[in-house]
Order: structure tokens, then sequence, then C-alpha cells
């Protein structure tokens, strides 16, 4: 069980890697409870800066197993699954997006192959997103009869629009990285073979900045999408003093003066 998503370290970065190649990475409510225990160990670790989500083999994410969505209709139409226990199973799902957008740190999906339905979900929730071309993303919920969760419906408008989010959700149809670049979901689209790559450049230069600023302008960012202008300006006001008064601040400013890479403590 615990092989399905690798963790790896390089430096102040934390890669989660998806690991079912032989199912195209899709999830399961085991595997989603386990991507929470592990973001939430990161979470603790000061050390980490930046986490990098990745997959192995033809897809990073594509979407829930149908074996297991296969069974869960099984059960319901055996009047043996209850609405309290798919209500439960929900809850160890939504934890990762929380868990990704409350973290401390940034980040960033290395796409590949497929993201679709859940690995959607989880792009969107993602800070970052580093696509390979051709990547195919897509809500295909509405083509099985189920919605979109995970977040998607918050992350969807305000990343893409409401008018392509409204598309993207009731069509059920993909669309590929060069598309995804083009609405704004996907950051950067690089050549096959090279999302693992470039992911891990822009999570290393993430990570060689100074944290407490970073975390901060991650806070800020997200408020910012549900606050008044007059609200940001305050909480950029205290940001601003808090990040001032660290010593990473005249790490910062002596390396620029003396011409050198600043080397950031966190504090």
């Amino acid at each position: 069980m615990q092989d399905r998503i690798i963790v790896e370290r390089d430096g102040h970065v934390a890669s989660l890697v998806f690991n079912r190649p032989d199912r195209l990475n899709a999830m399961t409510i085991e595997t989603w409870q386990l991507m929470g225990r592990l973001l939430a160990g990161l979470a603790e670790d000061r050390a980490v800066r930046c986490v990098l989500l990745a997959g192995e083999g033809r897809a990073f994410l594509a979407g829930h197993d149908v074996a297991e969505i296969r069974e869960h209709n099984e059960d319901i139409a055996a009047g043996t699954l209850s609405p309290a226990q798919l209500r439960e199973w929900q809850k160890a799902l939504q934890a990762t997006t929380r868990l990704m957008r409350n973290a401390p740190w940034p980040v960033v999906a290395a796409v590949h192959g497929y993201a679709v339905g859940a690995g959607c979900e989880v792009v969107f929730a993602c800070d970052l997103v580093v696509a390979e071309s051709g990547t195919r993303f897509g809500f295909p919920e509405v083509n099985i009869g189920v919605t979109i969760t995970n977040g998607g419906t918050y992350f969807i408008p305000r990343k893409v629009g409401l008018a392509k989010a409204r598309e993207l959700a009731y069509t059920g149809e993909f669309i590929d990285a060069e598309e995804a670049w083009r609405i704004g979901l996907v950051n950067r689209v690089v050549a096959a073979g090279q999302a693992r790559i470039e992911g891990m450049t822009l999570a290393q230069r993430i990570a060689s900045r100074a944290p407490v600023a970073v975390q901060l302008h991650k806070t800020m960012l997200d408020r910012g999408l549900d606050s008044s202008l007059e609200t940001m300006l305050s909480f950029e006001t205290e940001a601003l003093v808090q990040t001032a008064m660290t010593k990473d601040n005249l790490e910062g400013a002596n390396a620029f003066f003396e011409k050198r890479e600043p080397k950031f403590t966190g504090n």
C-alpha cells in the first residue's frame, strides 16, 4: 500500500510520485488516505519548502480506479453502501485538497499523459503546473452520472473563468496541454519526457527563495480570491512587517549588495 505513492527528497523539495502505473495511477480511497497522511507529515517538516507531484508510467493520474467505482455502484444497487459512508470517504478525498492549500509550501504538478477526473482536481488544487505537450485534461464525471469534487468547482472558475469552467463541467470533454496553457490552467508546456525535469527545476527555484515570504505570498494570493481590497491591503502590511523583521530579509539585502546568491534559512 505504502508504495502506491513514493516520497523522494532533493534538498528542500519533496516529491510525491503516484506509483500505480499499471492502473494509470488511478486513485482508490486508501490511496487518497495515504496521500493525506504523507502531505500532513511533510507540512510538519520545516526543511520542506516546495512539493512536487508527479506520476510514474503513462499518466499523471487518470481519475478514480474504475474497479472501485464498479464495486461501489454494485453496493449502492444492493443497498449495502449508505450515504453516510460515501460522505466519510469524501472527507478523505477532500482532506488532500485542504492540506495542499493550507500547507506552508507551494505545490508544483509535473503532468503527463492524462490528468482527468480526480487527476484534474489534484492539478487544479496545485499552485503551479508544468505539462508535457499532448497531456489530456478533463472532468468526465457527467459521463458517468456523478459530480466534480475535491474543490474542483471552487478552483475551475477561478483559474479559467466561469464560461470555460461551465463548458468543462457540463460537457465532460477533454482539452490538451496547449489549450490548458491558453486558458490559464497550465503555467508551462514542455516536450514529452520533460515534465518532471522542468517541474523539479521550478520547484528548486521556489525552494531557493525566502521561505517565509513564499509562504505568505501563497496565503495572500489564496485569501485574496475571497477578500476585499481593504482586507488584502491590511494583510499585505502585516506580511511586510513580518518579513522585514526576519534574518532572511537582512541576508537577502546583503546578498544583493554583495552580488552573491542569498542563503535563506527560513528565520
